[in-house]
């Protein structure tokens, strides 16, 4: 996530200028969990019914991860930044919106046993599943809902439209050629069908707090 640094120092630097030029009044946060890891999100008002949002997410689990039939020894992280148009619809608490990520899901780990289209393959491979891009267009819809002068609760559900990618290590030493092809098969057929889910579905509930 190195490259996201300076995406997310500019992402936040505007909307905290925005928000300086307009008064804190303007400004507010959100945080809470989501699918996509711990989730927080500066906020800043740009318009009657309309804010900017820098949501943030952090995750990281290490466990044995069911993939696909697979059990996979590694690591999953969710990290990833997002810019956010929402778009307030009337007193309701409801809200639209629409923007771009960077980053997202990515899980890294190693298995003895691999099932690809069906067929097993046995030896020492390493796995990895992402995102097929790292920039990804986001929609969603939410609802807040104030608890207070400051407090209030929020709800988003939403959707990246992007699909995964499978890549492994270890199959040089498959040195029997109809079984090695076999596996490229399989394994580009294993992309084909990711490749037909365009959608990435996440779920965030937190808190807000205006400033």
């Amino acid at each position: 996530m190195r490259k996201t640094i300076p995406i997310l120092a500019v992402l936040l630097s505007g909307i905290a200028g925005g928000a300086a030029a307009q008064s804190l009044e303007n400004f507010s946060v959100e945080a809470g969990l989501s699918t996509l890891g711990f989730y927080i999100a500066p906020k800043a008002e740009v318009a009657p019914q309309w804010t900017i949002r820098a949501p943030i997410y952090l995750g990281r689990i290490s466990d044995t991860f069911d993939a696909d039939g697979n059990d996979v020894r590694g690591r999953l992280t969710t990290n990833s930044i997002a810019l956010m148009g929402d778009y307030a619809l009337g007193g309701s608490g409801f809200r639209l919106s629409g923007g771009v990520s960077y980053g997202g899901y990515i899980l890294e780990g190693s298995t003895t046993s691999l099932t690809l289209d069906g067929t097993e393959y046995t030896g020492d491979f390493s796995a990895k599943i992402e995102q097929k891009r790292e920039f990804a267009p986001v929609l969603a819809v939410g609802y807040t809902r104030d608890l207070g002068a400051n407090w209030g609760f929020v709800a988003e559900l939403g959707a990246r439209i992007t699909s995964l990618k499978v890549s492994t290590i270890g199959q040089d030493s498959i040195t029997n050629p109809t079984e090695r092809a076999n596996f490229d098969r399989d394994l580009a057929q294993v992309n084909s069908d990711l490749n037909d889910f365009n959608i990435l579905p996440f779920l965030t509930i937190g808190v807000s707090y205006k400033f």
